[in-house]
């Protein structure tokens, strides 16, 4: 069950700064679609180690430009898209080899994501996802809250289950709050409101199977016909 991998991921013990190797993100995850694992990089990325990159680093948008990259190709699928994503990917290195041991993991995760389009395996996803998990860990080390490795790890693990396990949808029917207009082939319950061609706005009062009893604004009922459920 996907519910058990994740823990098993959450259970292992990296190393305090790197992290779990690639190989342990392979092991637990190699099943999963390749494109799924893509966007939940790009997601991760995006959301736990980006944002101290764009609040140090304003003007340095080779990240955050690889990572676009990346979605216009999997939104397009196009030769020239898997150029732009390489030509980004390029760039995330001169970007990481600038900063390498201060926030380098940043621009190298982004890189891994762009490198991924013109991969035929997961090895940069994984890759990518150890980066990630570096940052974070890292992070934490400088100022030496080592207790919160766990929740860093979980973090990723939360990014994760967005992609490959989402809540199945809200099947509760939707509820409308405004105003409809009357019909004889509709069907209405008390105490919605409607609107009618001739008489304006009113409220049901009471309903029937063929029938529905409706207040006017000016406090009179009439009685109008419906369809039957």
């Amino acid at each position: 069950m996907l519910t058990d991998r994740f823990e098993r991921l959450a259970a292992l013990r990296g190393d305090v700064v790197k992290g779990l190797a690639a190989t342990a993100w392979a092991t637990n995850l190699s099943d999963i679609d390749r494109d799924v694992l893509l966007r939940a990089l790009i997601d991760a990325t995006r959301t736990l180690i980006l944002p101290d990159w764009t609040t140090r680093r304003p003007e340095d948008h080779r990240p955050q430009a690889a990572l676009e990259a990346t979605e216009a190709w999997l939104a397009t699928r196009s030769a020239e898209a898997a150029a732009a994503a390489k030509e980004a990917a390029k760039a995330c290195t001169a970007a990481r080899n600038e900063t390498f041991g201060d926030d380098h993991r940043v621009p190298e995760a982004a890189r891994a994501a762009a490198w991924a389009v013109a991969a035929s395996d997961n090895e940069h996803i994984w890759d990518g996802l150890t980066a990630v998990e570096g940052e974070l860990l890292a992070r934490i080390v400088l100022i030496a809250e080592y207790q919160r490795a766990p929740a860093q790890r979980r973090a990723i693990l939360d990014v994760l289950k967005r992609h490959i396990a989402p809540p199945p949808p809200d099947e509760t029917p939707a509820v409308t709050t405004g105003p409809v207009a009357y019909s004889a082939s509709g069907n209405f319950s008390v105490g919605q409101t409607l609107t009618h061609a001739k008489f304006g706005d009113l409220v049901v009062t009471a309903a029937g199977d063929k029938w529905i009893d409706v207040q006017l604004t000016d406090g009179t009922t009439k009685r109008l016909a419906q369809k039957p459920k």
